[in-house]
């Protein structure tokens, strides 16, 4: 399907008619959909507040809270979908646990709570599935499949579950590098692994730091420091391998009204009856840091007029226009909103006679971070900017693989929220 083509297909068509076949769908380990009515996938921490809204998907092995999985689908009637789990190793490839090991019972589960949209022009149907308790940490990915054919799988989504049986402690300082010192930021790691028998730590454990919640953000640390006798482990690198680029604080529109235009949002027209929301034009940042608050790249979903946004949100046809010189590498739109894929789906096109690169999304209302990325790092940085200085969510993986077992568990977790002016 070219992309001009899905662009007028996602807003004249009715999405449940166009579904791929199962021999189309090739499972990948990732946070993916598979089929375009498919949207607005969210698995999260149960809660009311916002902040539980865009918090990771990350739970511990002995806290009876629980994970939520939420997403809709764009289509008339409900359909009978069913979820099972996988448990990965530290990579995201399947490891060798059989779901006994890690499940209570069988791992096919029935997803039986589900609402009609209501007074939004397209209709569609919000699922919500509350994920079971899990007897190993460690990586896991959810399959959702149609009526119990497994290989008719609609999304994929990656979540972690921790056991805190290793202490994890880290800090967030400038690069080591003259020339990045102010534009990159380097985390260093101690892990104590007291309630953990090992034989060979360097061997046997991994650790691996993921900036805002982006799984194209990550780093796998080499050990710097082995105290077997204390049972520590320093990552403490002063190289690259631990360095990240600070970025910027990232860009944000509301569009949680249609009546209005909200922040950001130059105007809401109407076609065919439907909502049609116009960015404002946007540039290159400016050379020097702005401070912002932002919610780390991440979203939610909000309708000030239906007040009950999961069923009664629109789907907005949202333009995006970006003014900079044509590049020779491509131009996306990312967010946590669409998985942080540069894909044809988030790729601008140039508009010569404007000077713009555009795209439009179909969005459900909200509230919105996102940023402009490239495949060319220089024209990143030139477009985005990057700071030591920017607020970034750094969370630490610690997984350990014992001598003969089937796979990696996730033995530790620690988040550091740096620079965070929400307190």
């Amino acid at each position: 399907m070219t992309k001009a083509y899905f662009l007028l297909f996602a807003f004249l068509c009715p999405f449940g008619a166009y579904k791929l076949s199962a021999q189309q769908k090739q499972l990948l380990y990732e946070n993916k959909t598979y089929e375009p009515g498919i949207r607005t996938v969210q698995l999260i921490p149960e809660g009311n507040g916002i902040s539980d809204r865009f918090a990771p998907s990350v739970k511990n092995l002995a806290d009876r809270s629980k994970l939520v999985l939420e997403f809709d689908d764009l289509a008339q009637d409900a359909d009978y979908y069913f979820v099972r789990f996988i448990h990965c190793n530290a990579d995201w490839s399947p490891s060798d646990l059989r779901p006994g090991m890690f499940l209570q019972g069988f791992n096919e589960f029935e997803i039986e709570d589900f609402e009609f949209s209501s007074e939004s022009k397209i209709n569609y149907v919000h699922y919500r599935f509350e994920l079971p308790n899990f007897k190993k940490g460690g990586n896991y990915l959810a399959v959702v499949y149609r009526d119990r054919k497994k290989e008719d799988f609609i999304l994929t989504r990656q979540f972690m579950v921790h056991q805190n049986t290793s202490l994890v402690g880290g800090r967030v300082m400038r690069s080591s590098t003259v020339n990045t010192r102010l534009t990159h930021q380097r985390v260093e790691v101690t892990v104590n692994y007291t309630g953990i028998q090992s034989n060979d730590p360097r061997r046997e454990f991994k650790v691996i730091i993921r900036q805002n919640q982006r799984p194209d953000q990550t780093r796998v640390l080499p050990v710097t420091y082995l105290d077997q006798a204390q049972s520590m482990l320093k990552y403490q690198n002063l190289g690259a391998d631990n360095e990240f680029f600070g970025g910027n604080e990232f860009r944000f529109f509301d569009l949680s009204t249609t009546n209005s235009a909200g922040r950001n949002i130059e105007r809401i027209d109407f076609e065919g009856n439907r909502p049609v929301a116009h960015i404002m034009k946007e540039t290159r940042r400016r050379e020097g840091y702005f401070q912002n608050l932002d919610i780390n790249g991440q979203f939610y979903i909000r309708d000030l007029e239906g007040g009950y946004g999961r069923i009664t949100a629109e789907y907005v046809q949202t333009h995006f226009s970006l003014e900079v010189p044509e590049k020779r590498a491509g131009i996306y739109v990312l967010g946590a909103f669409n998985n942080w894929q540069a894909d044809e789906k988030s790729r601008m096109d140039y508009d010569s006679q404007s000077g713009q690169y555009q795209l439009q999304l179909l969005i459900k209302q909200g509230w919105y971070d996102y940023m402009y990325w490239s495949s060319d790092p220089l024209d990143e940085q030139e477009i985005e900017r990057s700071f030591f200085d920017t607020e970034n969510l750094y969370e630490i993986f610690v997984y350990h693989r014992a001598m003969g077992s089937r796979g990696d568990e996730l033995v530790g977790y620690g988040k550091i929220d740096f620079n965070n002016r929400r307190r």
